[in-house]
């Protein structure tokens, strides 16, 4: 026996409650009584039995009544015996149509009551382990249903003949269509070759066993479309289909093969040049005039140098996005940079009458930065600034506090740029294309590395620019607390 299981014993006859009642709480049970059908009733509204013994013939609300609203309100929770003088074949039918379990006939001995009680028991385990399992199994459900929710991949399940079954958010999102209207696979996908192998993957008679991947675009997103066939029990029971969000992997493969086209581009322009002013030499046409032998390695020097620069530069992108690039994070006072800067170029300033000024507050305006880092920001700013100057211009940096940032302008009168041309301006090996700057070398990283380095310090830089008046690039850089 099972002990602490309650049990109600609803008979109209005192004799016959009692002496259930005492012979099941000797062995354990918690036993409530009830006198009548309208008794029964009010006790069944307040409280679920395990077990439930009902006399069939009472005045007023019969056992088959009692019996019928316990089934209606407890089904498989309270398991009925009736209990009876009537000791047929069709009442036994009767009660059982009615919900009951067992038949009790009266008069019983203590034998036959505990008898009936054993298999009442174990019917009520059976109950009980039944509802534990289908617990568990609907948590398990869930669970699987919200660990599916949660996936960043799509997730399509099919049946063997491929109608959607299961559609997670994020294949519904992907695939920009709602689950509950979606009849079909081909109401997900419009391309032949994705279909037809969600067909042999469904099919048990196709053999197919490796995966099929496709790639597609929709709504502006690259998406991997993985198909493979659905296994339940060693067989085909239907499709499942993967859907990854691969655009920012595509994006990137796309820069890389773009990046290593202009650099073969640029890496090519100034070979050849040195190639081709070393064959001139070696030709020996000029063997008698040393000045022009001169003049075409002075060109190749100059290409020379021109590669051996933008190799430096390609070289500084790949530490950067690499994470490799050493740094030596100290506080810099942006004063002294920019005129350590200015002194350097002071020189090439002169040579081509331009004017070069710095302006400085009088306390030091310090950042948290590697000085490496800044001095190649503002090198290739001011250089720049001179290179798209005109002869007899002005070139002004001017050095800020604004908002807890560090506020550099430089301004040049060069030959500014139009909105087109600003357009791509801080990608790597842009360069504006005009008659003005045909003849000004660069490499066309320079801007791209500022705008690199910058966003490592949580900087940005902007830009404005009027043709044939000049530019105003303004870098924002944090300052140092204190500052």
């Amino acid at each position: 026996m099972m002990e602490g299981m309650d049990v109600a014993v609803i008979d109209d006859e005192e004799g016959m409650r009692e002496g259930i009642a005492r012979i099941l709480r000797k062995h354990g049970f918690s036993v409530d009584l009830a006198r009548d059908g309208e008794t029964a009733i009010e006790l069944l509204k307040q409280k679920t039995y395990d077990l439930a013994f009902v006399d069939l013939k009472m005045p007023g609300i019969d056992g088959f009544k009692v019996t019928e609203y316990i089934n209606e309100k407890y089904a498989l929770k309270t398991v009925v015996i009736i209990v009876s003088a009537l000791a047929t074949v069709e009442a036994a039918v009767e009660v059982t149509r009615h919900g009951a379990f067992d038949f009790l006939v009266k008069p019983f001995t203590p034998a036959d009551l505990l008898q009936v009680t054993e298999r009442a028991v174990q019917q009520r385990k059976l109950i009980q382990d039944r509802e534990k399992y289908l617990s568990e199994l609907n948590n398990e459900r869930t669970l699987s249903r919200q660990l599916i929710n949660a996936m960043q991949e799509g997730v399509v399940v099919l049946n063997i003949l491929t109608e959607p079954v299961l559609m997670n958010p994020k294949a519904e999102y992907f695939l920009g269509k709602n689950f509950r209207e979606t009849k079909n696979v081909s109401d997900l996908f419009a391309d032949e070759k994705i279909l037809a192998a969600v067909g042999e993957a469904a099919d048990p008679s196709s053999g197919m066993t490796a995966e099929r991947v496709f790639e597609i675009e929709r709504n502006q997103t690259m998406l991997k479309i993985r198909v493979a066939s659905l296994i339940r029990e060693d067989e085909v029971g239907g499709a499942i289909i993967i859907v990854e969000d691969f655009t920012e992997d595509w994006k990137a493969e796309q820069d890389k093969n773009r990046f290593i086209s202009m650099v073969a581009h640029e890496l090519k322009s100034p070979i050849a040049a040195i190639i081709n002013y070393i064959n001139v030499i070696l030709t020996g046409m000029f063997d008698a005039n040393p000045e022009k032998i001169h003049e075409l390695l002075a060109r190749c020097n100059i290409r020379g140098e021109a590669l051996l620069e933008l190799i430096r530069d390609l070289l500084d992108i790949n530490k950067r996005d690499s994470g490799k690039m050493e740094k030596s994070i100290e506080t810099v006072d942006l004063g002294e940079v920019l005129e350590a800067q200015s002194d350097f170029y002071r020189g090439q300033a002169e040579g081509n009458g331009i004017s070069l000024k710095v302006t400085t507050p009088s306390e030091p305006v310090v950042v948290k930065a590697d000085r490496s880092d800044l001095d190649r920001i503002f090198m290739n700013l001011i250089s720049n600034g001179l290179k798209y100057n005109r002869e007899g211009g002005k070139l002004d940096i001017d050095l800020q506090r604004e908002n807890g940032l560090c506020k550099v302008t430089v301004r040049d009168t060069g030959i500014g740029m139009s909105p087109e041309e600003m357009k791509n301006l801080f990608q790597e090996f842009y360069r504006v294309r005009n008659r003005k700057t045909g003849s000004i070398s660069g490499t066309g990283l320079g801007l791209a590395t500022v705008k690199r380095v910058l966003a490592e310090y949580n900087g940005r830089i902007s830009v404005d620019s009027v043709p044939d008046e000049g530019s105003v690039f303004t870098v924002f850089l944090p300052a140092s607390p204190g500052a």
